[in-house]
C-alpha cells in the first residue's frame, strides 16, 4: 500500500486502522456523542458551581442566572439565606457530577470497547496472516521477533487505540466546555489565560521525536530480548550440557538491559511533559489572582474561572500529550503493518480449482527453483505414478527437502512446473492440494496437547475408536495405553513426555488417521535407535500401503524396495534407477551405499 510522500507519518498510520474501525462506527458514534455529553456536563458543572457559589457568598447573579438550565434567583446578601435554599444550592453540584460520572463511563466503555476490538482483531489477522506466509518467510524471520510481534507490539498498540483516541474524542469537548465558562465569565481574563499555551507546544515537540526514537529501539531490543529467551529455553538441554548457563544468563543481561534504557527514555520524556503543564497551569492561576484583584472581581467568578483552568488543564495535557503517544506507538504499528504488508506468494490462483478425483501422477516438468540468487533445483524432471514409491538419497544441500517440498507448495518453483494429473498444482486451491498429502518428518512436531488431540490432529471429527485403530497401526497403542492418563495423557512442550521413537510413532499415527494419497517422508527415521528404528519402519511399511511415497532416506536399508532411486547431486538428478541397477553402475549411489554399509558392517581380526 503506498501514500503520498507529503502525508504526515502519524496520519498514515491512523489511516491504517480506519478499516479496522468501520465495522463498530455505532458503538464509536456513541462514544463520540457521550464525549461531547460529557463537554456540556463539564460546562454545567462548573455553571453550577459559580451559580451556588455567586448565591451564598451574595455576589450578583444577574449574570449567572441568564445562564441555560439554571433557575432566576434573588439577590441579596449571605444573611437572607435561609438552610433549605442553601441546601438546594449545594445539591445541583453532586446532581450534576453524577449525570457527569455516568456520560464519561458509557463514553470510556464504548470507545475503549471500540479500540480494545479493533486490535484484537488486527492481531488475530496477523496471526493467521504469519500461518498463510510461505516457508521461506519462516526460515528467514526469528520466532521471537515474530512472537513479539503478536504479543508486545499488538498490546501497545491496544493502549493507543483504546486509550489515546478514547482522549481524543473526550478531552475536546471537556476542553471546549471549560474554555466557554472561562469567556462567557471574563473574556479578557480568558484570553490573558490561554496566551501561554503555545509556550508548551515546542518543547513537546522535541520530547515527541525523542519518544519515538526510544520507542522504535526498544521494540527491536525486546524481540532481540525474546528470541535469547525463545532459543535458550529451546536448547535448554545443550545449554545445560555445556555449562552455558552463566554466558546466557549474561546474553539475556545486555538486550534486558537495553529494554529498560530504552523504557526509561520514554517515560523521562512523558514524566518532562507534566512539570511543562504544571508550571504553565500555575503561571496562568498567578496571573489570574492578580487581574482579580487588581479589577475587585466577584468571589464566585475567581472560584468558577479558577475552576475552569484546572478543569482544563487536564484534556488540554492530554491533548499535548497526544503527539509523544503517537510517537511512541508508530514503531509498533509499523512492525505490525509491516508483516501484514508482506505478500503472501503462496495464495490460491482467482482460477484455482478444487482437487477431485484420485492422485493418479505428480510429475516435475523442467523445475528450477532459487533462495535469493543461490539455485538449489536446476531442470528436474521426474514422473511419479500413483501408488510408486520413490527415494531420494544424496549429499547434505543437495536438493532434496527442497524439491518434495515443492509438492505441498511450502514453495514455488522459480521455473517450470510440478503438476498432479497433468494439472499445474498451482491451479488447485492450497487447502485442497494439502489434504491430500501427509508429511513425517525427521524433527518431529508435536504440540502441548493430549495423545488424542495430536493424532486427530488436522482430523477433528474423528472418533476415539478411529485414533486407537491408527495408533495401533503405527505401533503406538501400547505405550501409550501406558501411559498415566493413556490417550489423554498432556505430552508437553515438544513431547516432553515421549522418547524420540514414541513421537515420531505418534506423528506416523497422525498421518495414518488422514489417510493421504500422497505421503512425503523426510529422513523420518535417521534420528532413532535401532530399536525404535525397528518399531517407527514397521508403523511407516503400514503407513506407505497403496500411497505414492517420496522418501528422503539417510540410511539406504530403509530405501533399497523403493520403485525407483533418484541421486542428487548440487540440486540435480545424476542418477535414478532401482537399487540393484544402480549398485550395477557404480556411480554415485554405489559410493554412499560401499560408504555407508562398509562403516556398518562388522569388524573381523
Amino acid at each position: 500500500m503506498s501514500f503520498a510522500k507529503k502525508e504526515p507519518l502519524n496520519w498514515k498510520i491512523l489511516k491504517r486502522l480506519f478499516p479496522y474501525v468501520k465495522p463498530y462506527r455505532l458503538r464509536l458514534f456513541s462514544g463520540i456523542l457521550f464525549g461531547l455529553l460529557y463537554g456540556v456536563a463539564s460546562f454545567g458543572v462548573l455553571a453550577a458551581l459559580g451559580w451556588t457559589t455567586g448565591l451564598i457568598s451574595g455576589d450578583d447573579l444577574s449574570n449567572m442566572a441568564s445562564a441555560p438550565g439554571l433557575p432566576a434567583m434573588p439577590q441579596g446578601g449571605e444573611g437572607r439565606l435561609e438552610l433549605n435554599q442553601v441546601i438546594k444550592a449545594v445539591a445541583l453540584l453532586p446532581l450534576i457530577a453524577v449525570l457527569q460520572g455516568l456520560i464519561f463511563f458509557a463514553g470510556k466503555y464504548f470507545v475503549e470497547w471500540v479500540g480494545n476490538r479493533v486490535v484484537a482483531d488486527i492481531r488475530l489477522k496477523l496471526f493467521a496472516h504469519i500461518h498463510a506466509l510461505p516457508m521461506q518467510f519462516f526460515s528467514q524471520s526469528r520466532a521471537g521477533d515474530l512472537i513479539s510481534r503478536i504479543t508486545n507490539d499488538t498490546s501497545i498498540l491496544t493502549g493507543f487505540v483504546a486509550n489515546v483516541i478514547a482522549d481524543a474524542i473526550r478531552a475536546p469537548f471537556t476542553l471546549i466546555g471549560s474554555i466557554a465558562i472561562m469567556f462567557w465569565r471574563d473574556w479578557e481574563l480568558a484570553l490573558m489565560a490561554l496566551v501561554v499555551f503555545p509556550l508548551c507546544i515546542a518543547p513537546i515537540a522535541l520530547i515527541s521525536r525523542r519518544i519515538r526514537k526510544a520507542a522504535k529501539r526498544g521494540q527491536e531490543n525486546t524481540s532481540d530480548m525474546l528470541s535469547v529467551v525463545q532459543e535458550s529455553i529451546g536448547g535448554a538441554v545443550v545449554v545445560k550440557a555445556f555449562q552455558m548457563e552463566k554466558e546466557e544468563e549474561a546474553r539475556f543481561h545486555t538486550f534486558n538491559t537495553q529494554v529498560f534504557k530504552m523504557t526509561m527514555r520514554q517515560a523521562r520524556g512523558f514524566a518532562l511533559g507534566e512539570p511543562l503543564m504544571t508550571g504553565a497551569s500555575a503561571l496562568s492561576m498567578a496571573g489570574i489572582v492578580v487581574y482579580a484583584y487588581m479589577n475587585q472581581l466577584p468571589l464566585s467568578v475567581l472560584i468558577t474561572f479558577g475552576a475552569a483552568m484546572i478543569n482544563m488543564y487536564k484534556p488540554a495535557k492530554k491533548l499535548s500529550q497526544l503527539h509523544m503517544q503517537i510517537n511512541r506507538v508508530i514503531p509498533s504499528a509499523e512492525r505490525v503493518f509491516e508483516i501484514l504488508d508482506t505478500e503472501n506468494t503462496i495464495s490460491n490462483r482467482p482460477e484455482a480449482t478444487l482437487f477431485q478425483g484420485p492422485v493418479e501422477s505428480v510429475e516435475f516438468k523442467k523445475v528450477s527453483f532459487a533462495y535469493g540468487d543461490k539455485k538449489v533445483l536446476d531442470d528436474i524432471n521426474l514422473t511419479v505414478n500413483s501408488g510408486q514409491s520413490i527415494a531420494f538419497v544424496g549429499s547434505s544441500g543437495a536438493g532434496k527437502t527442497t524439491l518434495v517440498n515443492l509438492i505441498p507448495r511450502f514453495f514455488d518453483v522459480t521455473e517450470g512446473h510440478v503438476e498432479l494429473n497433468g494439472k499445474d498444482l498451482r491451479n488447485y486451491t492450497v487447502h485442497s492440494l494439502r489434504k491430500q498429502i501427509g508429511i513425517v518428518t525427521q524433527r518431529t512436531i508435536l504440540f502441548n496437547r493430549s495423545v488424542a488431540d495430536n493424532i486427530s490432529y488436522g482430523s477433528q471429527d474423528a472418533t476415539r475408536e478411529q485414533i486407537e485403530r491408527a495408533a495401533q497401526r503405527a505401533n503406538a497403542h501400547q505405550f501409550i495405553t501406558e501411559l498415566e492418563n493413556g490417550y489423554d495423557t498432556v505430552i508437553g512442550e515438544q513431547a516432553a513426555l515421549l522418547s524420540g521413537g514414541m513421537a515420531q510413532r505418534v506423528a506416523i499415527a497422525r498421518a495414518l488417521l488422514r489417510n493421504p494419497p500422497i505421503l512425503i517422508l523426510d529422513e523420518a527415521t535417521s534420528a532413532l535407535d535401532n530399536e525404535s528404528e525397528r518399531l517407527v519402519q514397521g508403523a511407516l511399511n503400514e503407513l506407505m500401503k497403496d500411497r505414492t511415497v517420496f522418501v528422503i532416506a539417510h540410511r539406504l536399508s530403509t530405501i533399497i524396495h523403493a520403485d525407483s532411486i533418484v541421486v542428487m547431486d548440487q540440486g540435480k538428478i545424476v542418477e535414478q534407477g532401482p537399487h540393484t541397477e544402480l549398485l550395477k553402475k557404480a556411480g554415485k549411489y554405489k559410493y554412499f551405499h560401499d560408504m555407508q554399509f562398509s562403516e556398518t558392517a562388522p569388524k573381523t581380526e
